[in-house]
């Protein structure tokens, strides 16, 4: 099925026993899709949820409806990664299902802090916006903004979290999570050996590179998401399930977003010489003439930063301060 237009869309065969049920969202992209997976004795299992809006809680419950039976039947809800079209609509579906919430350990920790301590957290991001030499009133737009969507992902409880690089998902036999970083610190993507179906979240997408980007618990994120692309590729799915757009088959997509990542960073580098610039200066380098939105910089910032650190712990680059707290890099 085509998922252009997810308004339209409704629940559709994605592997044997998997079905994919799909939200909209307000924006680009402009779908998100959650996964139903059967379980023994007419149980099932939820992966991921959906934006915080009606227009996606309708569409969620009326998939669940039509595959499961009812909210009754979902008897475990995973959350690939911590992202509000991911996480969204995690606190409705725990009141609707009574289903325990399992999530990757890193995400599940930053999103009880960040729930816990929202001051702290808003000084955390002006600080790396600052760092990377962002202009004082673009640093509160996005902070507005993003105290403004704040309610489209309500902090849900997370009852068990999965930990290391693989294990078994309690409560849902024969399926194993897969830890899959880089888009996220604690992102997870979950496997069924049989019939070597993976459901990827935003690990692997079809269309685009899954954003990577700095993160207060990980050093290298860029080396994370290709450290978890060996992970999956060594799985050989049959079918990956993305978070958006249409399943690939294969490992052939894996093996071209390692090749894209690597290339990035070495794209990143050729942007450097011998006078200092700072993060907000070389995402104007890397993406010359385009108009982007406080989100969509944001996500280039951070992106951009990744791939600047790599660089300095490999001795390719050099890192020192410049004025107003701002970091600037130079070829080393």
């Amino acid at each position: 099925m085509n998922t252009d237009n997810p308004g339209e869309a409704r629940p559709t065969p994605a592997a044997p026993g998997v079905w994919r049920v799909t939200t909209p969202m307000p924006g680009r992209p402009t779908h998100v899709h959650a996964y139903l997976a059967e379980l023994a004795g007419g149980r099932w299992m939820l992966v991921d949820s959906g934006l915080g809006t009606e227009d996606a809680w309708n569409a969620l419950e009326a998939g669940v409806t039509d595959v499961a039976g009812g909210w009754d039947a979902v008897a475990v809800h995973v959350i690939t990664h911590m992202h509000m079209d991911h996480v969204g609509l995690g606190a409705r579906v725990r009141e609707a299902a009574g289903a325990p919430v399992l999530m990757g350990r890193l995400d599940a920790e930053r999103m009880a802090h960040a729930a816990a301590h929202p001051e702290e957290e808003t000084e955390y991001r002006a600080g790396l916006f600052r760092r990377c030499g962002a202009p004082g009133e673009w640093i509160a737009a996005v902070q507005e903004g993003h105290a403004g969507a704040r309610a489209l992902a309500p902090p849900v409880r997370v009852d068990a979290v999965l930990d290391g690089d693989e294990g078994e998902v309690p409560g849902a036999d024969g399926w194993r999570h897969v830890w899959t970083p880089g888009h996220t610190a604690g992102h997870l993507s979950l496997f069924r050996p049989a019939g070597r179906v993976l459901v990827a979240g935003d690990a692997v997408l079809p269309r685009i590179t899954p954003t990577l980007g700095v993160n207060r618990q990980r050093a290298d994120p860029v080396g994370d998401y290709l450290a978890a692309l060996d992970r999956l590729e060594a799985l050989d799915p049959s079918i990956v399930l993305p978070g958006h757009g249409d399943p690939v088959p294969g490992t052939a997509r894996i093996a071209e977003l390692r090749e894209a990542a690597s290339g990035e960073t070495e794209a990143v580098a050729a942007l450097l010489g011998a006078e200092p610039a700072a993060t907000w200066e070389v995402v104007d380098r890397r993406y010359p003439g385009r108009e982007m939105g406080g989100g969509m910089r944001m996500l280039a910032l951070r992106e951009t930063l990744a791939h600047l650190q790599r660089l300095v712990a490999a001795g390719r680059a050099r890192r020192e301060e410049g004025r107003d707290g701002a970091e600037t890099f130079r070829r080393a």
